[in-house]
């Protein structure tokens, strides 16, 4: 394979940051790098300032869109709390087991990584998608500074049924 992997157990978390139901995770990218709610969102979540994009279903999308959420792990923030005027948004993630990819460029490697299908990568090397769990993460560490720095994917998996009827 030619993204480097591994597989890591999370215990259930939560990402709390801007969030926006869209057509690409990339339009919340794009204005969060620009206007400066990035800076703030890794200030906002402290020792931790990995900033985690979560791609999840919303029963408000219409067709073909996602939610995205851009945020930090963990933090306690108050009900209502406000990041440059806009409300944050938390989604509960459950415990799982994730297949990280890791890209040693965003911009080199993101299109051709989508190209190459994650939903199928992980089937080459013996996993499924876990549908119980229902998004996948792109994880932004503060090394990531350009598009040009690594980033990792987090799909959630489990291990594929071998035979017909398992």
């Amino acid at each position: 394979m030619k993204y480097r992997t591994t597989y890591q157990e999370w215990p259930a978390f939560t990402i709390t940051g801007v969030s926006k139901i869209v057509g690409s995770g990339g339009e919340v990218f794009d204005a969060v790098r620009r206007d400066g709610r990035w800076e703030a969102l890794q200030r906002l979540g402290g020792d931790d300032a990995t900033l985690y994009g979560v791609a999840s279903y919303d029963k408000a999308a219409t067709q073909g869109a996602y939610r995205y959420t851009l945020g930090v792990k963990d933090v306690a923030v108050a009900a209502g709390a406000l990041l440059g005027g806009e409300a944050l948004f938390s989604i509960p993630i459950q415990q799982a087991g994730w297949l990280v990819f890791e890209l040693y460029s965003f911009s080199a490697q993101w299109g051709e990584f989508w190209h190459d299908d994650p939903y199928r990568l992980v089937q080459e090397v013996g996993w499924v998608f876990d549908t119980r769990v229902g998004l996948h993460i792109d994880v932004f560490t503060t090394a990531f500074v350009s598009e040009h720095d690594a980033m990792a994917f987090m799909m959630p998996v489990k291990r594929a049924a071998k035979g017909k009827d398992s």
